[in-house]
């Protein structure tokens, strides 16, 4: 691949490194430093194969708990919209109005990009490790870029959608009762905030090079990975 392709690629984890100053925008290894680069405590993954079973998030992470509630909040008229909540117990309700609430901010992919940003983030974390090499870890991305552009049409959207779906992440432990106001006051959470902030300020110009619909002339799996079920 080309090396404005290879950045496309690693911009799919751009709000990671907008929450890391230590770690770059375009570096294939997401920083230089180890030390700023901990998937052990955070993740629990140590090795290579643990690795591989994470990247199932890209599919069945916390998006699920609100693919239903994106896909029916652009499908539903506003009748069959409220009869929908009034069917639905506290803890979904409080969802469904959050999908309702950001479905114009993210569009139908609702919240994947937290997932697939996360994901991005690991596959270059896990190449400063050693786990991956470098034409692994761009096929695995491409799987990834795949998925991004299925579920949005911009970079905005995508952005949006993992900023989103960190607030909510950041909610999940709280109680029914608690729920709602939880997610209000973390929408407004100041760092959701400087994410954006920060890739617009560092990152503007590389993303001006980097259109949403570029070509990506992505690479065939390498024999590495012959059994890596990535559809």
């Amino acid at each position: 691949m080309e090396e404005i392709e290879q950045r496309w690629l690693y911009a799919l984890s751009a709000p990671s490194v907008a929450l890391n100053p230590n770690a770059s925008y375009t570096d294939p290894g997401y920083c230089s430093d180890l030390k700023f680069v901990d998937v052990e405590g955070g993740w629990g993954i140590t090795n290579r194969q643990q690795l591989l079973e994470m990247l199932r998030f890209a599919d069945n992470g916390h998006a699920v708990q609100l693919e239903d509630a994106y896909h029916q909040w652009e499908r539903c008229l506003p009748s069959q919209w409220q009869a929908l909540l009034a069917r639905l117990g506290a803890r979904d309700r409080v969802l469904y109005e959050l999908a309702s609430r950001t479905f114009s901010e993210c569009g139908s992919g609702g919240i994947r990009a937290w997932d697939l940003g996360r994901m991005g983030f690991l596959l270059r974390a896990a190449v400063l490790h050693g786990w991956i090499n470098l034409d692994e870890s761009l096929w695995l991305h491409g799987g990834l870029a795949l998925r991004a552009r299925h579920y949005y049409d911009s970079w905005a959207s995508y952005f949006n959608g993992f900023v989103v779906g960190r607030s909510i992440w950041n909610c999940m432990g709280n109680s029914d009762e608690d729920l709602a106001h939880e997610l209000d006051r973390k929408g407004d959470f100041p760092m959701n905030t400087v994410i954006l902030e920060r890739i617009d300020r560092d990152a503007s110009q590389l993303f001006a090079q980097l259109p949403w619909d570029m070509a990506l002339n992505l690479p065939e799996r390498p024999a590495s990975l012959a059994e890596f079920n990535w559809s």
